[in-house]
């Protein structure tokens, strides 16, 4: 990188003998360039790949005032300028080599709906001289529009079945409970095939560790003997509730769950519950309505995601995760008994044998890759640890350390001086018929609340909010009004009674 300095008197500079700046003008050249940028939209972002000196910023400023300004660098050399922009990403990573995590960086901060209202550019002085950097740069952000736009299908999809549940959750739980925080160590199981050789380590050392079971690593730990002092659930699909019959017998197990998530109704009304509250949706006011208090926690696309905060949260102590493979294997890709695989096993057959059935899930990585990056992008304060026995698995995960239990054992010799997370029960003030007048008036109520708008239709709020053209909003302001009334119309269902909206 050479630096110089332009006739104007600022600096300018040059790569591989491309100029990344006018030799006379670099803040002149900045303001043209800005000047040409068409927008149809208010955005909410504005991402620019690789700006070098950000001479650009102050025109962006004034032309997006409303907008947080951020930059993917392909140079350290211009990292002096990086306090003019609100975030800084970074296409390299050690070495110069290309940075795996960038995709999953511009999610975790933009979100699926900041990312839908980005305006994304490029300086096109340093396309040229950083040619893999920034093919690179713009493949990530690509990954990045299209996990965007397949979370908000998602919410769209599932909005309704959240608000059902929700609702159900409301109407048949009689049990709730809070927790109050602890000093010790926790290990959370979720379900991979790693599992299987820690169960008898997890018997060995049980009495050293409060023990989270994730739904679909449940099964296999009572069918050995091992009984977890918290379950925890947070898929708000059908079939996902299935992970939690063992709780049907096994009744002494608190459940943690946020409102949207599915569950029997026979275990709402017959566990303790721990609610969980993601901190927004029409779910947790539905909840709040119900006079049901809960935990904080942080929203993840899976339920290991979710338990990771979770456990942060009730305790100072460290927390070690076993099963959590993210990788797919040849055969079962979880410790049986699997609940999910004894319903499937029983439509087996010679022309539709299991290996054939699990060879297509096998194939199917896209999720479990978007769960390790998740994974491999967060750092948990150095407080979370992958325990095995000596487990070989396909990928690190980022931050976390593979430990065995030898480590285990060392870490956790001065157990009998910490405290366990306790789980206190709670009374609901309201019975059942109350809860079900204040489910009906708070549904009617809110049928123009742009909180609830945005869970149930979070696609058309989106276009809305970018949309500039008056006529076109009146289209959308219609779409969104019929969409509301067949949204609360659909979900009313769950209360059993047929309501006019």
């Amino acid at each position: 990188m050479e630096f110089s300095t332009a006739t104007n008197g600022e600096t300018t500079c040059t790569e591989n003998g491309f100029r990344l700046h006018s030799s006379y003008n670099p803040s002149k050249e900045a303001e043209r360039f800005c000047n040409t940028v068409d927008c149809s939209f208010h955005p909410r972002y504005v991402l620019v790949t690789e700006p070098a000196l950000s001479y650009c910023v102050p025109f962006l400023k004034k032309k997006f005032s409303n907008a947080i300004l951020c930059c993917i660098r392909f140079s350290k050399e211009f990292e002096s300028t990086n306090s003019s922009w609100d975030k800084i990403f970074y296409a390299y990573g050690k070495s110069q080599k290309t940075n795996p995590l960038l995709e999953e960086e511009i999610f975790n901060f933009m979100g699926d709906e900041g990312i839908s209202a980005c305006l994304f550019l490029s300086w096109k002085p340093s396309e040229n001289p950083f040619k893999e950097l920034y093919e690179f740069s713009w493949e990530e952000i690509k990954k990045t529009v299209l996990k965007s736009r397949s979370v908000l299908a998602t919410r769209t999809f599932f909005s309704k079945r959240w608000a059902k549940n929700a609702l159900r959750f409301s109407m048949f739980c009689k049990n709730t409970a809070l927790i109050k925080n602890g000093t010790s160590d926790i290990v959370v199981c979720a379900s991979g095939l790693s599992l299987k050789s820690d169960i008898p380590f997890l018997k060995k050392y049980r009495k050293r560790f409060f023990l989270i079971a994730v739904s679909s690593s449940l099964s296999p730990l009572i069918f050995n003997g091992i009984t977890p002092d918290l379950c925890i659930s947070t898929d708000g699909g059908y079939w996902a509730k299935l992970h939690l019959v063992p709780l049907c017998n096994s009744k002494k197990i608190p459940l943690a769950l946020p409102g949207e998530a599915s569950c029997f109704a026979s275990i709402l009304e017959n566990t303790e519950i721990i609610p969980i509250f993601y901190g927004d949706g029409c779910s947790e006011e539905i909840l709040k309505a119900s006079g049901y208090s809960g935990h904080s926690a942080f929203r993840n696309g899976s339920v290991s995601g979710t338990a990771a905060y979770f456990s942060l949260s009730i305790t100072s102590g460290k927390i070690f995760y076993c099963g959590l493979d993210l990788s797919f294997s040849k055969g079962f890709s979880h410790t049986q008994p699997n609940e999910l695989e004894k319903r499937n096993s029983i439509f087996d057959n010679r022309t539709h044998t299991s290996e054939t059935r699990n060879f297509s899930s096998e194939i199917n990585t896209v999720s479990i890759n978007i769960y390790k990056n998740w994974f491999s992008s967060n750092d948990f304060f150095g407080r979370i640890f992958r325990l095995s026995d000596n487990f070989k698995y396909n990928s690190e995960l980022g931050k976390i350390k593979d430990v065995d239990w030898t480590f285990f054992e060392k870490q956790t010799f001065d157990f009998k001086s910490k405290t366990k997370p306790q789980i206190i029960e709670t009374q609901n003030i309201f019975n059942k018929e109350q809860r079900i007048n204040f489910l009906r008036d708070i549904v009617i109520r809110n049928i123009s609340n742009p909180e609830w708008i945005k869970n149930a239709l979070p696609a058309e709020t989106i276009a809305l909010e970018r949309c500039k053209n008056l006529c076109e909003k009146e289209k959308i302001e219609k779409r969104i009004q019929e969409g509301m009334k067949k949204f609360f119309c659909d979900i009313m269902k769950a209360l059993g009674r047929n309501v006019a909206i």
